[in-house]
């Protein structure tokens, strides 16, 4: 009996041992574990030629070996994750595929009958642009009787496309201005701001920066001290790439007397100066400072020195000649335009859509901005195509092309525009080897209209450069009332400190 028991007792321990033996192996074996494949990479000869082989290298990195508890799970997950991630961007390959392979059916060369209506659109379109602009500017005197010298202000027209810098239109944002106004600030002080730090631990990224240096030079004015810039500083390094490019030896010269700024070169040549907030000697601190900052100047005449800013910079766009202060080539502006138009660029009407994803901060933002300017706190986020449609149609635009600038984070966006039967087919991208960020905001400056986000600092660069560049319909602040969206707020508003805060 005794003999029995102790069979029956170590047989129950073989079946116990087996059951624990089974359940700590992979439950597919040749997906999960290979013991060649285990011996090789405890020897270091294992190369990771395929993604799973990546995934498993990783986790030897980390330690965690064929036989740990976790093994199994961490291993499936990735694996799971991995074939997600390759299926959206698959998914993202073929939609741009469709996206560059659709005719440019909104335009035939050599069609004298389309020809003539696509320019008297373009007319009926720019007078639009121009009644539009002088409604956001009434309660301002006729430029003819302001006194202004028009022969000192020239037309101004990027890649090809005019705008109405040198109009009526433009000059009646400069009229209120008195002369002293116009000079350089701090001739007279020795007080300077500074603008270091060669980054990339910055505040935000472009949009942010472009902001920064605007609000440094509204700074200078403000308090009329002298703004400096050290020649390695993220100032150069953001504005030399689209505007400004060094073309010659007297490039800092034109430089200084455009913005009124002093170029420095080294630490040693701001002894003299009495530097302000010398206390701020991080990057990130120091220019979220600058993003901050908000000037007392009455709107109007905010406005005007941030536009004149702005026309400076058009005014000296890049077009791929010189070099940045590195020595380092510059690109295009129009390189955006360009890839799309071709030829037809100077007169082809289309618009653009800007669409970026955000972070909770961005989306907390929004919500303020909501509050203020009454704009719908989601729309612009999603984009929805009768979102895009309730602005595009009553201008006649639908018929021509929808460029889509966008971060590509939200790709669902995407998808919808692309399964609306009106906007798919006008729909475009600009080509990879084309896209960047200085050519993005040149197409989007000179489209027909504008749709964008308030709370993305590069939809409002947009915005304000459309405005200095004497155009409207840029369209940030929507929302829907009895069934139809409507504009709830002007073009100015983007300037305005009370509707964005620090964007302005």
């Amino acid at each position: 009996m005794q003999r029995r028991t102790q069979k029956a007792v170590a047989a129950a321990a073989v079946v116990l041992l087996v059951v624990n033996v089974f359940l700590l192996l992979p439950e597919d074996p040749s997906e999960y574990f290979d013991a060649t494949e285990y011996s090789s990479r405890r020897l270091g000869a294992k190369a990771a030629n395929t993604p799973r082989e990546r995934v498993i290298n990783e986790l030897f990195k980390q330690g965690i070996r064929p036989g740990d508890p976790n093994y199994r799970r961490l291993l499936k997950a990735r694996l799971e994750r991995l074939k997600k991630r390759e299926a959206k961007a698959l998914s993202k390959r073929q939609t741009k595929r469709t996206l560059r392979n659709t005719k440019n059916i909104w335009y035939r060369r050599g069609d004298p009958v389309q020809q003539a209506q696509l320019e008297e659109k373009h007319a009926q379109l720019r007078e639009l642009n121009l009644n539009n602009h002088a409604q956001k500017l009434r309660g301002l005197n006729d430029v003819n009787n302001s006194g202004l010298d028009l022969t000192n202000k020239g037309y101004l027209s990027i890649c090809d496309r005019p705008t109405m810098v040198g109009t009526p239109s433009d000059l009646a944002l400069l009229q209120n201005f008195e002369e002293s106004s116009t000079r350089c600030p701090g001739i007279n002080s020795n007080k300077m701001l500074l603008l270091r730090g060669e980054g990339p631990r910055l505040y935000g990224r472009t949009g942010n920066q472009l902001i920064e240096f605007l609000h440094a030079l509204q700074y200078a004015r403000d308090n009329d001290v002298q703004l400096g810039i050290i020649s390695n500083s993220w100032a150069f390094q953001l504005l030399l790439n689209m505007w400004m490019s060094v073309k010659d030896d007297d490039w800092e010269v034109q430089f200084e007397e455009a913005f009124c700024v002093k170029i420095l070169h080294s630490q040693d040549e701001v002894q003299g100066y009495e530097l302000l907030f010398p206390e701020l000697t991080d990057d990130v601190e120091s220019t979220k400072q600058l993003f901050m900052y908000e000037s007392e100047r009455h709107l109007v005449d905010y406005i005007g020195h941030q536009v004149q800013y702005i026309q400076t910079l058009f005014r000296n766009y890049n077009t791929g000649e010189g070099t940045t202060e590195s020595g380092e080539p510059v690109r295009d502006m129009c390189s955006g335009i360009k890839a799309l138009f071709g030829n037809d660029k100077k007169n082809v009407i289309y618009s653009v859509l800007h669409q970026r994803s955000l972070e909770e901060a961005g989306r907390t933002l929004l919500g303020r901005v909501s509050r203020f300017s009454g704009c719908d706190p989601e729309a612009a986020l999603h984009v929805a195509p009768d979102y895009v449609k309730s602005i595009l149609e009553p201008l006649g635009l639908l018929d021509y092309p929808i460029v889509l600038i966008t971060d590509g984070q939200d790709f669902p966006v995407l998808q919808r525009l692309l399964n609306d039967p009106d906007i798919a087919p006008k729909l475009r991208l600009v080509p990879e080897e084309a896209t960047w960020i200085g050519g993005d905001i040149t197409l989007a400056v000179m489209a027909n209209a504008f749709i964008g986000n308030p709370a993305s600092t590069f939809s409002g660069f947009i915005a304000k450069s459309r405005l200095a560049m004497g155009f409207g319909q840029s369209y940030l602040f929507q929302a829907k009332k009895n069934g139809e969206w409507v504009n709830t707020c002007g073009d100015t508003c983007i300037f305005d400190k009370r509707i964005v805060s620090a964007m302005s």
